[in-house]
């Protein structure tokens, strides 16, 4: 397992996920995100790729026709099936790679800081085509990710220096996908010292210092891609 990042294989979505769980309870604390998408998951077929531990299935999946959660780490699935217990809800426990859904299946896709997590450009491509390949002729999908700037991406080392926050963003623009919502929100936790007790689980020792307080702010930027 990586230390030290958010990486598809950190030891926090795995053996130390109730570190993880924290940090995603925190994150986006006035619920922007929810309030952005949750019109466009209404009465759908929604993929949650690369679910977690289920913090927006919890919000979404009453709302929707029919909700599938996929993710990589068996041991987050199980927090997120705790969360959530309903008839319309299927757990995928499985790479993004290859997914088990049939053709043309899903209406709209949400996926939540996930392709940045998959550092080879080429398992990310397949990723994009799996995507594709279950989404409807009229689906889409949108990609939750971090926008350039602010306190979360200067903490995390990200800025002044945005060179590898652009570069992924201008990657996934580049695929055809277009910013759909830009705002800023913010991390909420209980206090500062479990925000420097998470932030350095994740991050490394070196992020200590940079945390003034229990709330970190964040900018956010929401892709959407329509075939």
């Amino acid at each position: 397992m990586n230390n030290f990042n958010l990486s598809e294989k950190s030891k926090n979505y795995y053996e130390e996920n109730d570190i993880y769980e924290i940090f995603s309870i925190a994150e986006d604390y006035p619920n922007k995100i929810y309030k952005c998408l949750l019109p466009k998951i209404k009465n759908k077929v929604v993929l949650d790729l690369g679910c977690g531990t289920g913090k927006f299935m919890k919000k979404f999946y009453k709302e929707a026709l029919k909700y599938y959660g996929l993710d990589l780490s068996n041991e987050q699935l199980k927090i997120a099936k705790n969360k959530v217990k309903s008839n319309n809800v299927q757990f995928i426990c499985c790479s993004a790679e290859n997914i088990p859904l049939l053709e043309n299946s899903i209406d709209v896709i949400i996926s939540t800081w996930v392709l940045g997590t998959i550092l080879e450009v080429d398992r990310r491509n397949k990723v994009l085509d799996e995507m594709k390949r279950v989404l409807k002729n009229d689906g889409s999908i949108y990609l939750v990710e971090n926008d350039i700037g602010g306190e979360f991406e200067e903490i995390r080392n990200r800025f002044p220096n945005i060179k590898k926050t652009k570069d992924y963003n201008d990657w996934i623009e580049s695929k055809r996908f277009t910013p759909y919502e830009k705002f800023e929100t913010y991390f909420n936790f209980k206090s500062r010292e479990q925000a420097i007790d998470v932030f350095k689980n994740i991050w490394g020792e070196k992020v200590k210092d940079k945390i003034k307080s229990k709330i970190i702010k964040q900018n956010i930027v929401i892709y959407k891609f329509k075939i």
